[in-house]
């Protein structure tokens, strides 16, 4: 059961773990992690982008975007005559975002957290999100900051493989320096609709890979760990902000 204030965002800045979060995120980035993302984030981008609802010329956010591969492949691919704007909490993530030589001319990236956005009122028409949300200090604070920036009708897709029924990954939370969210579906489900949105709904994505060689031992500790995690899927909720508020 969800907690009954869910539709209130707390209201109180939690830098401490934003700090946490961006000292981390630094770290990838030095670490050129940005390049494994792409490679084990890109069938969860594809199945978004294949979700999309997108006019030729929309605006699309693309949130926690790390090195910008997502959105510059929504601002090629996706929407060639639109206007992408890539945004993270990272400065080092978004320093590696600008200086790709590839970007194309519409798309822009910002150094901004979740519940900071740096857009007008109703002025996105889609928002997207790979493996972040669970990250968030204040998620509620984020759905309605998301409400908020788009569009009416405008439409978010959020993709995670960190849930509450994707057992198979929980112990992520012991490897890394940051809290993580482990909500379930019907969870996520009703924190956006208490943020206002409508037509919430969910989906699983299920990523065709070959079997790893190796194990880890930190992502997964056994060969039957790692098989239950795909076997399960990620999540993809997805919902839209209401034509017009009463």
């Amino acid at each position: 059961m969800i907690e009954q204030s869910i539709a209130e965002p707390s209201n109180i800045s939690n830098p401490q773990a934003w700090d946490r979060l961006r000292e981390m995120l630094d770290e990838w980035a030095l670490l050129e992690t940005g390049t494994m993302m792409e490679k084990t984030h890109k069938q969860l981008g594809l199945a978004i982008a294949n979700e999309l609802p997108a006019g030729e010329s929309d605006t699309i956010l693309d949130l926690s975007c790390g090195d910008g591969w997502f959105s510059r492949h929504l601002a090629t691919e996706v929407m060639p005559k639109g206007h992408v704007i890539g945004v993270d909490f990272s400065p080092h993530m978004i320093e590696k975002a600008k200086s790709e030589p590839d970007n194309p001319a519409n798309v822009r990236f910002e150094i901004a957290t979740a519940e900071d956005l740096p857009t007008d009122d109703r002025s996105i028409d889609h928002i997207t999100s790979i493996e972040s949300f669970y990250y968030y200090p204040d998620q509620v604070s984020a759905g309605h900051e998301m409400f908020r920036v788009l569009k009416p009708s405008g439409t978010f897709f959020v993709a995670m493989h960190f849930f509450l029924e994707n057992r198979y990954c929980h112990h992520w939370r012991n490897h890394l320096p940051v809290s993580m969210h482990c909500k379930g579906t019907d969870q996520y489900n009703n924190l956006f609709r208490a943020c206002g949105f409508i037509d919430v709904g969910d989906q699983r994505i299920h990523l065709e890979s070959e079997p790893a060689e190796e194990i880890d031992g930190r992502w997964f500790e056994t060969r039957e760990q790692l098989t239950g995690f795909q076997e399960e899927g990620a999540l993809l909720i997805s919902g839209r902000r209401p034509p017009e508020e009463e």
